[in-house]
């Protein structure tokens, strides 16, 4: 057997191996040997048939026997001679024709894991930014959450509508000149209203456009408001690529009243007294601020092992972990309400950015597996299986194997997928407790695990 390896990239190599025409002949007669003891021949008692009569009857099947473990023992023997048992994919198998006392060969591309040395991993210095609440940060936190929970309540000063205000208007709506109940069988129900009430920014507004257009107007005003029906995302397909003009007159004004500062509000926030809302709130406040700032130390830890390190990415990986970035964009981009037409006119651009996004990814993972391995730090089997009831459970289901087959996913897929992740989740959590905090933060207590 003769085994060659050409290098083909920074992590790909060409594997060629060749069987001798005497090593595919020894092969085969020790194949043949077991056909003639085994097999079954018209006339003959097993083991009496002569060679050649079951030569002829059973060659096609004994070459198709032969090839997949002469191929296993020749890519073994090419890992054992040349060093590649770290291989991520192979791909691109070709094989020469296989017959009894000829040559055969095969090929095969093979993509190995990148080498690149691991820099200094240990004390890396983390600015810490010192984490301070101001009063007035509670104090413009509670007033927000006053008014977004507070009650709509109609005006009793005349002044124009502002945005996030509620609107009672009475309209008519034309298209192109023409009553849009007229133009438009399956639009009658838009076509009038009277005291209908619209919500007065461009989130709740029930049309695109409609309800910021209507700031400025007084009680008794009368606009004409434009809506342009999207092409690709209208809810009427005769208004597709329309615009419609709703002649609109306001009747009343609503405006959302903060909640009152009193002992009903208190007692549903679980506090006894203003000072104990604050309380409350500068905690929750406090909370998020240091989760914020712990998940920026880590960032820049990791910003900083990811500029010290450089590597070449193995090909395959690459593209495959580009496909997954192309495919979460896009999903991403459809639950947001981007239409389809859209996000294919902008695919090339998604996948150059999906492109590098994935191989910073890679070379990521990369860097935490090798730190994994050096300190011998790796998620359990039952730390595994716990996560995988937590997703069971936050979707509904009563065991893992019920999730899975919701999913539609393979279990050991899975589970290789959360052995990474884990892993690498506790490879940060080291290296945060190994860095060294400087600037203002860092005399604040370690990290906390997680």
């Amino acid at each position: 057997m003769n085994v060659t390896v050409e290098t083909k990239g920074a992590c790909r190599r060409l594997v060629k191996v060749e069987f001798s025409a005497e090593e595919i002949q020894a092969e085969y007669d020790e194949w043949l040997q077991v056909y003639q003891r085994q097999g079954k021949v018209k006339g003959f008692r097993p083991g009496k048939a002569p060679p050649e009569l079951v030569q002829r009857i059973y060659n096609k099947e004994i070459l198709e026997n032969m090839r997949d473990p002469l191929v296993a023992k020749g890519y073994q023997q090419a890992v054992k001679e040349h060093h590649l048992a770290n291989s991520v994919a192979e791909m691109d198998l070709q094989l020469s024709e296989l017959k009894a006392g000829q040559p055969f060969s095969f090929s095969v591309v093979v993509d190995l894991e990148p080498e690149f040395e691991l820099p200094e991993y240990k004390g890396i210095e983390i600015d810490a930014k010192k984490v301070e609440i101001a009063d007035e940060a509670v104090t413009e936190f509670i007033e927000n959450y006053r008014m977004q929970t507070g009650k709509f309540e109609e005006l009793t000063e005349e002044r124009p509508v502002q945005m996030n205000d509620m609107a009672a208007v009475d309209y008519t709506a034309t298209v192109d000149g023409q009553p849009l109940a007229e133009f438009s069988e399956k639009a009658k129900e838009l076509a009038t209203a009277t005291d209908y009430w619209v919500m007065v920014n461009e989130e709740y507004s029930f049309l695109p456009g409609f309800g910021p257009q209507l700031a400025g107007m007084k009680v008794g005003d009368s606009k004409a408001v434009e809506v342009v029906f999207d092409e690709a995302r209208s809810p009427i397909e005769d208004l597709k690529g329309k615009t419609v003009v709703f002649q609109t007159t306001v009747k009343k004004i609503k405006a959302r009243i903060p909640r009152a500062m009193d002992e009903e509000f208190f007692k549903s926030m679980g506090v006894a007294d203003e000072e104990g809302l604050r309380k409350a709130f500068r905690d929750m406040l406090q909370h998020e601020a240091e989760m914020e700032e712990q998940k920026r130390r880590r960032n820049d830890l990791l910003d900083v092992l990811f500029k010290r390190v450089e590597m070449e990415l193995p090909e395959s990986e690459v593209a495959s972990e580009t496909n997954q970035v192309v495919y979460e964009i896009v999903d991403s981009n459809a639950r947001r309400g981007v239409p389809e037409q859209q996000i294919r006119e902008k695919l090339e651009e998604i996948t150059a950015s999906a492109g590098a996004t994935a191989q910073s990814r890679l070379k990521m993972r990369y860097i935490l597996q090798r730190i994994a391995r050096a300190e011998n730090i790796a998620a359990a089997d039952a730390e595994i299986t716990r996560r995988m009831e937590q997703y069971a459970y936050y979707a509904g289901a009563k065991t893992i194997a019920e999730w899975l087959k919701r999913t539609r996913r393979k279990e050991k897929a899975v589970r290789d997928d959360l052995r990474i992740d884990l892993t690498n989740s506790k490879v940060v959590d080291f290296l945060m407790a190994e860095a060294k905090l400087t600037g203002e933060g860092a005399v604040e207590a370690p990290e906390e695990k997680t």
